[in-house]
């Protein structure tokens, strides 16, 4: 890794969480798996959000023994992924039929997508790292402002101080190591966790595809992630770095991706009822790409900072508030390099009645280049007896143009940006049932309409990036969830409709339904045996093609034939499902992964 990694470089750029929890709630948050804190900025139980939430913890992690995080947001309802290729191709996801810039995107509450595309790198993100995945569907633009149409992912980096490794090795002669280590005392723990991954892969694309060159597109990458925090008299801090490099072959090409990410945060008291953070985020990417008769150089880096307070009206009321702001500076080359800055003021109150509860929330930012935008969010919860709840809400969002969107000069001329666009707008209603019941397990429901307006197109003059398309978003959302004694059973299904409203067309590569059902059953020794089943129905794709519906069935074990080894095996795409995740690209066929652990 280069020199920019230097541990006190990292520090002096450090970086911030937005989820607002009390001084004793922060010291153990990451202890307690039925506390969120994405759906609101505070921490809440994992039950009680006015939303639609999924939660991936560091056991399901293991549990799913994946190989990328691909294999389990495919799984969670109201996300759609598409892979063009194997490891480390282009993936995009996304929430509740919104388009991949829809969703933003956290790492330790930093903002992680590029400024100059607007897009996430999900294919880079190691699993080895992560620690938990807080999914919110639905806007989000009244406490985070822009990139919440469809909602917020927020990614949660490992922080085990207890020692350990794994060795995995499997098909397209993937092999993987990881590992790590730390220390926790008094008042203040740390860890450090890496690793490295090299796979050569499969060709990305067929004979369909655009590019297409028989050879196989590997994968190799290499990360380190720090994380810590320590007690400072009446608050503490909190920090972490992650730093990621990776080169991905695609046809006839490469990219190489450089990735920085930290975080720090100080949170305290001004009175009893009265907590606040002090936030500080800093996220650097460059990704160059090789196309063999081309190449393109981009870079950004976003500087943000945050000052959030929650304040306890009495028993059962919460107001917080704080300002946001952020810098992002983005280059391509010698064709364009611009900056921008955005400061927000926002709000939210959370009110519980009996049984009766009531969230209110604005926000107002002002970008110096695309002007001011307020969002707005109310929603209502009902409990029925003890086990049934009935909630609603209404929230506006907005996207901001990307930097590349506003500045880039093209290609000659033609896909030119327009420093004159508009942000995309939105208004989102929700309407959503839950039963919970201590044997039987839990049921949610939830329906939901959304209307973006002013979506960037490259239709102008020349093909120059104007607003002018329109969109309606329609779903339901069904999940189910079961534990007792030894058994685990996840399951759900996602019906959505998502138009074009100018040309009444269904938007690309997102099915109308999809579902998953995933099983365990864990052993008195700590093995287990589990399986996944996935079904995605047919997409529309560029050119007027309808891909086909497939079914994935992948199985999963883990064997501890020791106190502090165990053997580990995945088999993805049992039925070896041959499928096109896009028009012209490749998917995994049938393929074997086996790993040793060890934690002492």
């Amino acid at each position: 890794m280069k020199s920019h990694m230097n541990l006190a470089a990292l520090m002096m750029t450090a970086a911030c969480s937005p989820g607002l929890l009390t001084a004793e709630e922060i010291d153990t948050y990451e202890l307690k798996p039925n506390l969120v804190v994405t759906p609101s900025r505070m921490a809440e139980s994992r039950g009680d959000p006015l939303a639609s939430v999924s939660v991936i913890t560091r056991v399901d992690i293991e549990l799913s023994v994946a190989e990328d995080l691909l294999e389990l947001l495919r799984l969670q309802p109201g996300v759609d992924i598409v892979r063009t290729g194997g490891a480390g191709t282009q993936t995009s996801v996304f929430l509740r039929g919104s388009n991949s810039n829809h969703v933003l995107v956290l790492i330790d509450g930093v903002r992680v997508s590029s400024a100059n595309t607007g897009a996430y790198v999900w294919e880079q993100l190691p699993l080895n790292q992560v620690e938990r995945i807080e999914i919110v569907r639905g806007p989000r633009g009244s406490l985070y402002g822009s990139d919440s149409i469809g909602g917020v992912i927020q990614v949660f980096t490992r922080s085990n101080p207890e020692p350990y490794a794994r060795i995995t090795g499997g098909s397209y002669r993937t092999t993987e190591f990881e590992g790590g280590l730390g220390y926790e005392g008094e008042s203040s723990r740390i860890s450090l966790n890496a690793g490295y991954r090299d796979a050569d892969g499969f060709s990305a694309q067929n004979p369909n595809g655009f590019s297409y060159d028989p050879d196989d597109d590997g994968f190799r990458t290499v990360n380190l992630g720090i994380k810590g925090s320590a007690d400072a008299g009446h608050g503490g801090w909190r920090y972490s770095i992650l730093a990621l490099d990776s080169e991905s072959e695609f046809d006839q090409g490469e990219s190489d991706t450089e990735q920085l990410i930290a975080s720090l945060e100080f949170h305290g008291s001004f009175l009893p009822d009265w907590d606040y953070q002090l936030l500080g985020g800093y996220i650097r990417d460059e990704l160059f790409t090789d196309f063999g008769f081309f190449t393109t150089k981009f870079k950004s880096n976003r500087f943000e900072l945050s000052w959030q307070n929650q304040f306890r009206t009495g028993p059962h009321g919460n107001l917080s508030f704080g300002i946001d702001y952020y810098r992002e500076d983005g280059n391509s080359g010698v064709s364009w390099d611009e900056n921008r800055n955005n400061t927000a003021l926002f709000a939210s109150y959370d009110h519980r009645f009996n049984k009766l509860r009531l969230q209110l929330g604005g926000r107002l930012d002002n970008n110096s280049r695309f002007g001011s935008e307020f969002t707005g969010q109310i929603a209502l919860g009902y409990d029925i007896g003890e086990a049934w709840q009935i909630m609603g809400s209404y929230g506006s969002a907005f996207r901001g143009p990307n930097l590349s969107e506003q500045f880039s000069p093209g290609f000659g001329g033609m896909f030119a940006g327009n420093p004159n666009l508009d942000p995309e707008s939105s208004t989102s209603g929700e309407l959503g049932l839950r039963w919970r019941h201590e044997a039987a397990g839990t049921f949610s429901a939830a329906v939901y309409r959304t209307d973006v307006n002013d979506l960037i197109a490259f239709n102008g003059e020349f093909f120059q990036a104007i607003n002018i398309d329109e969109a309606r978003l329609e779903g339901l959302e069904l999940e189910y969830s079961f534990s007792r004694a030894d058994w685990l059973l996840n399951a759900n299904a996602t019906f959505q409709n998502t138009e074009n409203r100018t040309t009444g067309d269904s938007l690309l590569r997102r099915p109308d339904e999809k579902g998953s059902i995933s099983l365990t059953r864990q052993f008195a020794n700590s093995s287990w045996l589990g399986m996944e089943w996935f079904y995605s129905g047919k997409r529309k794709d560029f050119g007027g093609i309808t891909l086909d519906s497939y079914t994935l069935l992948n199985l999963r074990a883990g064997w501890a034939f020791s106190p502090a080894w165990r053997a580990e095996l995945r088999a993805e795409n049992l039925l070896d499902e041959t499928y096109e995740p896009a028009f012209g690209f490749n998917a995994a066929g049938r393929s074997w992964f086996v790993s040793l652990a060890w934690t002492p």
